[in-house]
């Protein structure tokens, strides 16, 4: 049987989250009330039946090590393979902080060398998704390519202001063009998603040869000539695609868990479990005058004001008369009485003051950094 492994790249280059990445890589992204945003990656990856795993870091991996450790909640720490970190100058021949894909893997070779897999499968981290990377790989087996890459025709929440990549794909799927850049699709393309599914003893081999030659894209330098050798698929997926460009696209994704059917899809596929680290909190409590409408409470908050169109992570305290609306409270965060927050996107162990009133709109949430005093 025909195996593959994962690579998870923990940063992404074409995001714009502003502040929200300042202290912690994108993979680390708190989301969805309980989850961060690797959880998605990794739980993809391990109901596709993959079971060596590397993490690639370049900076700020503190918070991602602590939430993943060694793998456990995702049945990956094992004797043989497992979960891998792949930090910068892990091998004596780089010393260097890799600034994109491509000298990710160049920089982690001694890694990828020693699989014993026959593909490997790579994704960024600017998304959310549950996603049958098994079907796809299926796909790429019988296709016989050397690449393929995963496109989606309804990318929610995708960002024009942020680059991307675009394919056009031919009527047996094979990719026939790619592009970079930012602004409006182009007509007839299909918007990347940064998920690659790559021949193992391929990937070694442009690494190798792209190292030599001191290339450092992959798009241009790995993609582009396996699309003009015709060896590159592409792969629809239908299933949806969160991103998470900017921090207005965050807090758009994160809403989009207030609809019904997106939430089941994500959360409620017996087949596909998102799996995350468990905390032993204690049930959320709510006090004689609290309201709570169409949100997402996690557990172990303690809600005494009202809460609407929001989604509020584990120990968030809102005080009495506080009104908050439309906004993302992260962990161990408190809102003070007759607080007023409305598109606001409040990050881990804030307290806003009493009597504040902070407002934002969907396009442009009023953020407020970790650890910070109102």
């Amino acid at each position: 049987m025909k195996r593959a492994a994962g690579l998870i790249f923990a940063d992404s280059y074409d995001v714009e989250l502003d502040k929200l990445t300042d202290k912690r890589t994108l993979a680390a992204v708190p989301f969805g009330g309980r989850y961060r945003v690797i959880d998605f990656s990794l739980s993809n990856m391990v109901n596709a039946g993959i079971r060596n795993v590397g993490i690639v870091m370049t900076h700020r991996y503190g918070s991602l090590m602590n939430h993943v450790k060694y793998g456990g909640t995702w049945d990956l720490t094992r004797k043989e393979n497992g979960l891998t970190y792949l930090p910068p100058c892990a091998y004596d021949n780089n010393s260097i902080i890799y600034e994109n894909r491509l000298e990710g893997i160049q920089a982690n070779l001694p890694y990828i060398r020693q699989m014993n897999e026959d593909y490997v499968i790579m994704t960024c981290c600017n998304y959310v998704s549950n996603l049958d990377l098994n079907a796809a790989l299926q796909f790429h087996i019988r296709s016989g390519a050397k690449i393929t890459g995963l496109y989606t025709k309804n990318p929610r929440n995708k960002q024009s202001t942020v680059e991307f990549t675009e394919y056009r794909v031919d009527p047996h799927q094979m990719i026939t063009e790619v592009k970079f850049g930012d602004g409006a699709l182009d007509a007839g393309m299909v918007t990347a998603m940064n998920i690659y599914i790559i021949n193992r003893d391929y990937l070694v081999e442009m690494a190798e040869k792209t190292e030599q030659e001191s290339k450092k894209s992959f798009r241009r330098d790995v993609l582009y000539p396996t699309i003009q050798e015709k060896q590159a698929m592409g792969y629809e997926i239908t299933e949806t695609m969160l991103f998470l460009d900017t921090i207005s696209g965050y807090m758009k994704s994160n809403l989009e868990l207030l609809d019904p059917s997106i939430r089941n899809e994500l959360f409620r596929n017996p087949d596909r479990p998102v799996m995350t680290k468990v905390k032993d909190s204690a049930p959320s409590r709510y006090g004689k005058d609290a309201v709570a409408t169409n949100s997402i409470i996690a557990d172990g908050a303690v809600i005494e004001g009202e809460v609407h169109n929001s989604i509020i992570f584990r120990g968030v305290r809102i005080k009495k008369n506080a009104i908050v609306e439309n906004s993302i409270i992260m962990q161990d965060t408190t809102v003070g009485e007759g607080v007023r927050l409305n598109y606001a996107v409040l990050d881990k162990n804030v307290i806003i003051n009493d009597g504040r009133m902070l407002s934002g709109y969907i396009t442009h949430p009023f953020y407020v950094e970790h650890r910070t005093i109102i």
